[in-house]
């Protein structure tokens, strides 16, 4: 059965707020644990080092909070490891490896990572192996510093590589490391359209699913529970059959929500409570 300790919220549709407010948001609606989005304007890591860092852990606890995801930026910064040009695909690498870090500081051990974006007019196959050499060079720091990695895939509009779960699995299988797991996003599984989250879960199995985007969708938008037309209440009785106990973040994106976040987690909230 799954708990309320399990959803996350998240700061991606508080980005017209400071951090501090959303911690205090937060605390105030009741969560018990975040998803941290780590991106500016909240959390460029060039701009934090390791005291600003310690600063920031002190005051997620402080509000009785508890980072279970962190999630450094990977769409909208240059960050791929299935980019052609090696340099590019190094420094990808060494991007995870120091928000790696970063999580350990931050007392989390589960981070987000993705293919990155892949061109089309490159062979699938030769972005396929630069994907999984960049993302066992990843791993392999994962398994030092202890934290398990998620790996999630996008819709066929940002990369071919990891759209669906046997897309996820061939590239988990490849890497073959303990500390990859995979990633089940409501919203993206329905936009793109080849699973159902039931089938995409189960094909992944309960050991290897090591998050969750629970986010309502027409398909596509990443709204709130309650906002869209996906059958989240299913989605929710599937996982609980599996036995899932890990976290449910709530990734949203719609700029509806921006203005008011933490209506909007409030909101998410009550439809969670009222459905587990």
């Amino acid at each position: 059965m799954l708990t309320r300790d399990q959803l996350c919220t998240a700061n991606y549709h508080y980005k017209r707020y400071t951090l501090d407010y959303f911690l205090e948001s937060s605390q105030r609606l009741g969560y018990r644990s975040i998803e941290l989005w780590a991106s500016g304007p909240h959390l460029h890591l060039e701009d934090y080092d390791n005291a600003r860092l310690a600063q920031l852990g002190r005051a997620i606890k402080d509000h009785q909070l508890k980072v279970a995801c962190f999630t450094p930026e990977q769409c909208v910064y240059a960050i791929s490891v299935s980019h052609p040009d090696k340099l590019y695909r190094d420094r990808t690498v060494e991007f995870f490896n120091r928000h790696i870090e970063a999580a350990v500081q931050l007392d989390c051990h589960r981070m987000v990572v993705t293919t990155g974006f892949a061109y089309l007019d490159v062979d699938p196959e030769d972005a396929f192996g630069w994907c999984v050499e960049g993302l066992s060079r990843i791993c392999r720091k994962a398994e030092q510093e202890g934290v398990t990695l998620a790996l999630e895939p996008f819709t066929k509009f940002t990369t071919h590589i990891c759209n669906e779960a046997s897309q996820l699995i061939r590239l988990m299988n490849a890497v073959g490391s303990p500390a990859l797991t995979g990633l089940a996003d409501t919203d993206v599984i329905a936009t793109t359209g080849v699973d159902t989250f039931g089938t995409f879960v189960k094909m992944l199995g309960a050991k290897r699913l090591g998050h969750v985007h629970f986010l309502d969708g027409n398909p596509g938008g990443h709204l709130v529970p309650g906002d869209g037309v996906l059958d989240l209440k299913d989605d929710l009785r599937i996982l609980s059959d599996l036995g899932y106990t890990g976290y449910l973040g709530l990734e949203v994106l719609d700029r509806r929500y921006v203005m008011d976040p933490e209506l909007a987690m409030q909101r998410a909230l009550a439809w969670y409570l009222d459905n587990i």
